[in-house]
């Protein structure tokens, strides 16, 4: 099979603080990719396909909603170019419905299913070639919290539609629902929902699997 990903194609890779992971914090060494999924598939890249020079850009930033996605979507995803676009949001849209953060309020099913075509429209309409739609995760550490199951109806969406935009669907909700349940003693989210280092391998493992065969 072809490889979806070309040589020199520009991944830009957005989201929200899962996605971000302190991608500007030089005094961490996190800079430019973070130190979650992004650079762990960075490092992939690397060192299993060296024949495949990639440009990864990460431009998640820590709290967002698909609003805040589509206010910044202008500078931080079509002036950049990218030939791969590879979208995480949907954690904060929901999760804000257990309280307001800094003003921001609860985006519902259906007023997230319109940013995310949105956010997917206007980037296929700017030369993206190829859409990648990873599933949000989880919020509570407890995988049957109401607010963990009311998220998958938000990873169906993004499932949904990126059959219908003609993208790939990262799933990385499930292997982590499946990790917590079967080795409560990882701490793969330690608060629930920021990924721990073992947390981030799994999604980049998805990701891995879905996008690079």
């Amino acid at each position: 099979m072809a490889d979806l990903i070309r040589a020199g194609d520009r991944i830009l890779f957005q989201g929200d603080s899962i996605t971000d992971c302190g991608r500007n914090n030089p005094a961490k060494d996190a800079a430019p990719y973070g130190y979650g999924y992004v650079a762990q598939l960075a490092g992939m890249f690397a060192a299993l396909r060296a024949d495949l020079p990639v440009d990864i850009v990460n431009r998640g930033i820590g709290g967002d909603r698909t609003a805040e996605l589509l206010a910044r979507w202008q500078a931080d995803c079509l002036d950049l170019k990218p030939q791969v676009l590879s979208l995480k949001i949907g954690v904060n849209d929901l999760w804000r419905k257990l309280g307001e953060w800094n003003g921001q309020k609860h985006v519902t099913l259906p007023e997230y299913r319109a940013n995310l075509e949105k956010l997917c429209d206007q980037a296929l309409g700017a030369g993206v070639r190829l859409l990648v739609l990873v599933s949000p995760t989880t919020i509570a550490a407890d995988n049957d919290d109401a607010i963990n199951l009311e998220l998958g109806g938000y990873a169906e969406v993004a499932r949904t539609l990126a059959a219908r935009k003609g993208g790939i669907y990262v799933d990385a909700r499930t292997p982590l629902l499946k990790a917590r349940a079967e080795r409560p003693q990882v701490p793969w989210t330690p608060d629930g929902c920021h990924p721990s280092t073992a947390g981030h391998a799994l999604i980049a493992a998805a990701w891995w699997r879905a996008v690079m065969g």
